[in-house]
């Protein structure tokens, strides 16, 4: 079953994927995708993950990106009481002589200043959270965002966010209830942490035996039994996940869908496993190929309105890691920034453009015709921590590009297993 646990990022490996561990401890621990992580996901990260508890470990499903601290404002929040009369008052003594006889006119007003809010605003508004300074934001107001060089970009409505994904037990219910009575408990031990579970179990169970006297368990032989009944968990865990999805199978994530395809077991003769995985494979493709046009779509968009930035943008974030841009889009893409990175255009625009096109696919192929004649320090430094994801702005800014890595594939294969040229040999007389 899905639970939330906190994990720490410790480090990042060659193979787009990032080792972590349980926040403030040693263990549990593992590897996570990079493509399951938030955006400027870094080292010592504390961030909340989606986990599944299998049988052969735990599996990240999704991670969460921190949430920020917010940061004190240093203003002193005036609590008062539930009533509109003023704080303070002040009695003025009126100019004159005094009526004798009777009592002293006197005139009541509230002192200046005495409520520190906005005018008419009531203390128990300041408690529920009203901004003195920018007063209440309404629920529909357009999210801005400020970059690096102070501009603002307007965000779009965010979509919906794709539903989780919750298995329910009943394939693996169904295997604990084919148990024998006295093999239950290891079928239970199975699902929650698969193999060192049982380890664990026995090692308690011969501890709390030895102290009483008793006989201890026989380690291998439980071991053996535990065995035994893995690949049926196994099967029946894939089954309630991939039944979970199924049934909301339009509306999960396609990271979750690949992970469910990816953890079927082909080679099992099930032909409830054959079924869904060819459901699966359907509902994926038809996703795949709607989400990349709808991309595809909206790049065109922003490009058509002239907003290259959010095009830039937009074609960075790809829908399916098969997906990619036609050749004439893309052609269009790199000549408008060809166009607009040019030695007229200002420094702080040149900072936007580097950074968008620097997270775009299209970052090897765009070629500026010069940097601006008044270009800011801050333009220079920024253009040359770019220049390894911009090659072109190697030689504008004189900083040597290394050459690009062995392809990660081939630098993973030992020398020793490569295939060895072909040399001439003669055989023995």
């Amino acid at each position: 079953m899905a639970t939330k646990l906190e994990i720490e990022l410790t480090s990042q490996l060659d193979n787009d994927s990032w080792t972590w561990r349980a926040a403030g401890a040693r263990s549990p621990k593992g590897t996570v995708a990079a493509g399951l992580l938030y955006d400027g996901a870094k080292i010592g990260d504390v961030a909340k993950a989606e986990v599944s508890m299998g049988l052969d470990g735990i599996e990240i499903l999704a991670v969460a990106a921190p949430s920020t601290k917010k940061q004190a404002d240093n203003r002193i929040e005036l609590l008062g009481s539930s009533s509109d009369e003023p704080l303070v008052t002040v009695s003025l003594k009126k100019k004159g002589r005094p009526n004798r006889g009777g009592p002293r006119d006197t005139a009541e007003r509230p002192r200046r200043g005495a409520d520190r809010g906005r005018p008419g605003q009531n203390p128990r508004d300041r408690r529920a959270g009203a901004t003195p300074d920018n007063g209440d934001r309404p629920s529909g107001s357009t999210r801005t965002t400020h970059n690096r060089t102070g501009n603002t970009e307007r965000r779009r409505p965010n979509r919906p966010e794709p539903k989780r994904l919750h298995p329910k037990e009943i394939h693996r219910r169904e295997v604990l209830a084919s148990l024998l009575p006295e093999h239950r408990p290891i079928g239970e031990a199975l699902m929650r942490g698969g193999l060192p579970a049982v380890r664990s179990a026995i090692a308690e169970q011969n501890a709390k035996a030895l102290a009483a006297g008793e006989p201890e368990t026989p380690v291998d032989a439980t071991l053996k039994i535990a065995e035994d009944i893995l690949p049926r968990l196994r099967i029946a865990t894939w089954l309630d996940r991939a039944e979970a999805a199924m049934e909301i199978a339009n509306e999960i994530s396609l990271k979750d869908l690949r992970s469910i395809l990816a953890a079927a077991d082909r080679s099992a003769k099930n032909q409830q496993v054959t079924e869904l995985v060819g459901a699966l494979t359907e509902v994926l493709t038809s996703r795949a190929g709607i989400e990349t046009d709808r991309w595809q779509r909206e790049v065109a968009e922003a490009l058509q309105e002239n907003r290259l930035v959010r095009a830039l943008r937009l074609a960075a974030k790809l829908p399916d890691p098969s997906a990619k841009l036609p050749t004439e889009l893309t052609q269009r893409l790199v000549s408008a920034c060809n166009e607009e990175m040019t030695a007229q255009t200002p420094s702080d625009r040149w900072m936007v453009l580097i950074d968008a096109v620097a997270q775009s696919p299209i970052r090897r192929q765009v070629h500026p015709s010069g940097l601006p004649s008044d270009a800011t320090p801050e333009l220079i430094e920024f253009a040359k921590e770019n220049a390894g994801r911009i090659p072109s702005l190697a030689a504008l800014t004189g900083v040597s590009v290394p050459p690009p890595p062995r392809p990660e594939i081939l630098a993973k294969v030992p020398r020793t297993s490569r295939p060895a040229k072909h040399t001439t040999t003669t055989d023995d007389a």
